[in-house]
């Protein structure tokens, strides 16, 4: 379950990696930004998706939005700024004791990114970025979920940001009190390989290329 988890997790992260940077000035409809020198500030609270999953069956389980967050760093001309996303969701399947039907698909809500700042909040939804008004949302989906050992486990799948498709490894740790799951994952990204901070911010001179994303999960066994 863990590994669904995290995978949601990995989805989240994968997508915060985007936002890197602060506008002083930007208009979304032409995805045009300049980056200006910004204290990084911090996140506000998380408002994550419905803790509801589509799925039916055994090993079902749903997020509680309430305790669960995905959050990144990044850095923005040397320094290391902190962002989180505030809606997202995942649909998860998974039996520790047997792995062969897990599975997680998870979404991404790219507009509910805090990047810490006003400024580079109203920079990542232009075209430079996220480009959220063709790409609103983004998604990774597991093709297996692997045990490492003891509590740690790894999901293998793809992430698939701004209609660009990757495979995506998120390595977590994972512990099942009762009905209760919790996990967490770190996952180091290279946003340029998801065309994510174009033009003038490619060669990560003014934002650094680097991001790490940090998911901590809690989810409840839902009854069948």
């Amino acid at each position: 379950m863990t590994s669904l988890f995290a995978n949601s997790a990995a989805a989240f992260l994968i997508l915060a990696l985007v936002a890197c940077g602060n506008a002083s000035e930007t208009t979304a409809e032409t995805g045009e930004a300049s980056f200006a020198t910004d204290s990084a500030g911090q996140p506000a609270a998380t408002d994550a998706g419905a803790g509801e999953t589509s799925l039916q069956g055994d090993d079902v389980w749903a997020i509680d939005p309430a305790v669960s967050s995905v959050t990144f760093t990044a850095e923005q001309q040397g320094q290391e700024f902190t962002g989180e996303f505030g809606s997202f969701s995942a649909d998860i399947r998974l039996d520790p004791q047997d792995l062969s039907d897990a599975m997680i698909s998870a979404t991404i809500d790219m507009t509910s990114v805090d990047a810490g700042s006003t400024d580079r909040n109203d920079a990542l939804p232009t075209n430079d970025w996220f480009a959220v008004k063709k790409f609103p949302e983004a998604t990774f989906v597991s093709d297996e979920i692997n045990s490492l050992g003891g509590d740690q486990y790894e999901a293998v799948g793809t992430l698939t940001i701004k209609d660009v498709s990757q495979p995506a490894n998120l390595p977590f740790t994972l512990s099942i009190d009762g009905d209760t799951a919790t996990a967490s994952g770190t996952l180091d990204l290279t946003r340029t390989d998801y065309n994510v901070g174009t033009g003038a911010y490619k060669d990560g001179k003014w934002v650094g290329l680097p991001v790490t994303v940090m998911v901590e999960i809690t989810a409840t066994r839902q009854a069948i």
